[in-house]
């Protein structure tokens, strides 16, 4: 089936993309940046997050109060996210309020006003985020995760900075991070739903048809996966642990395999962590593993909440179990399983405009092209046994990374994984 969807790249690189959706009456509007805390410097880390909060204090001479009602009083909903290589401004709203909520979004991007006042007020509420995050074992255990994966490395460090280095962010780095990173070719509109085809499009032209299209700075990739270990000593009831290697990058052709490995390891209740794990021996109440994939890298990671006496049980199993599927490989009936999830997942996805509008601009941004929903179909379909096996032999060659939050015992542990 023919991909349905429209890419128009002005003359600096800038990209749309139109996904019309027929028989809604909503509209999905995202700009997408590929910019991120990647991006950023070591001394000003969180800055990257730190303007996404900003440019929702005032754009285009626009105050906060005027931008929230601005869109809620047409009904839409709106949010926005920066993530390591990704920031996006994005609106959901109704078909007749596209180019108006796009407009938004745009200003919210290329447009914040960057009050010296709501500077230093804005430092305040994204201290209290920091902190919330730290006294959240299971978000903290995953940034050390982090730090462990790549350590003096961007992607090793918080999203969300430090109090130390969100004290020293000015407006200058402000202004500067934008003018530097989010340029036109890193930059994607993208529109799905029902929508005024022509009126979206001036209101891109407005905003990016004059804007230069310098190419903006690019990140080296992490050197190879050193053994690591972070930890934090707390008094607590669990001990949180992530175990965690290395594995491929969001580019490489064995990307899906390394997903449906992810699945079948621990992706949900039928995965062999879940029922070996919690099921069978009720070691922990949360078990799972994830797979993580930027452009040049990648992680398999396993989280676990256990009783701090169980905690090197868990992590004995978990090795065990990585080591069974790096030699023997999962089951025909895994593998369908797995296959299924993905597929019924992806597929999902494919039917709600945000999703799309969102899916549409990463796979320009990581990939230079759209991936049609058959094309990601078909290459879930052609993982083999042989692929899973190798790629989970491939992860268990590399060294040990783990991070643990809580009581003794769950840091001995952890460090056992990354000594074995």
């Amino acid at each position: 089936m023919a991909d349905a969807r429209e890419v128009i790249t002005l003359p600096n690189g800038a990209r749309i993309v139109f996904d019309t959706m027929p028989n809604l009456r909503t509209s999905a509007v995202g700009v997408f940046l590929g910019a991120g805390a990647r991006h950023e410097s070591d001394a000003r880390n969180g800055l990257a997050h730190f303007l996404e909060h900003m440019a929702f204090k005032s754009a285009n001479g626009i105050n906060a109060r005027e931008i929230a009602e601005a869109v809620e009083a047409r009904g839409g909903v709106m949010n926005a996210s920066t993530g390591y290589e990704l920031t996006n401004y994005f609106v959901r709203c109704l078909a007749p309020d596209a180019p108006e909520m796009l407009d938004v979004a745009l200003a919210l991007a290329f447009a914040p006003d960057h009050p010296q006042d709501e500077i230093e007020r804005e430092k305040g509420v994204v201290r209290e985020e920091i902190g919330e995050a730290a006294d959240q074992p299971d978000d903290l255990v995953f940034e050390l995760a982090q730090v462990a994966s790549y350590p003096g490395h961007p992607l090793g460090r918080p999203i969300l900075g430090t109090e130390q280095t969100l004290e020293t962010i000015t407006r200058d780095d402000l202004v500067g991070f934008g003018a530097n990173n989010c340029s036109p070719p890193r930059t994607v509109v993208s529109v799905a739903g029902a929508f005024d085809r022509q009126a979206v499009l001036s209101v891109v032209d407005r905003w990016l048809a004059s804007r230069k299209g310098d190419p903006a700075p690019t990140s080296a990739a992490p050197v190879a996966g050193v053994a690591a270990l972070r930890a934090e000593q707390r008094k607590l009831e669990q001990s949180h642990i992530v175990l965690a290697r290395r594995t491929v990058s969001a580019t490489s052709p064995d990307r899906f395999a390394a997903r449906i490995f992810a699945e079948i390891f621990g992706g949900g209740m039928a995965s062999r962590l879940f029922q070996d794990v919690r099921e069978a021996r009720g070691l922990a109440y949360t078990i799972d593993a994830s797979c993580d994939q930027h452009a040049d890298c990648g992680r398999i990671s396993v989280y676990a909440g256990s009783d701090p006496k169980d905690a090197a049980e868990v992590v004995k199993i978990t090795s065990d179990i990585w080591a069974d599927l790096a030699t023997a490989g999962p089951t025909e009936a895994e593998m369908a399983r797995a296959k299924a999830v993905a597929a019924a997942q992806f597929a999902m996805s494919a039917e709600a405009p945000a999703a799309r509008a969102g899916s549409a601009a990463y796979e320009l941004l990581t990939f230079d092209r759209l991936v049609s929903v058959e094309e990601v179909l078909g290459h879930i379909g052609a993982v083999t046994t042989a692929d899973v096996r190798r790629v989970a032999a491939e992860t268990l060659a590399n060294p040990g990374i783990a991070s643990a939050v809580g009581p003794k015992a769950g840091l001995a542990a952890a460090e056992a994984f990354v000594s074995a």
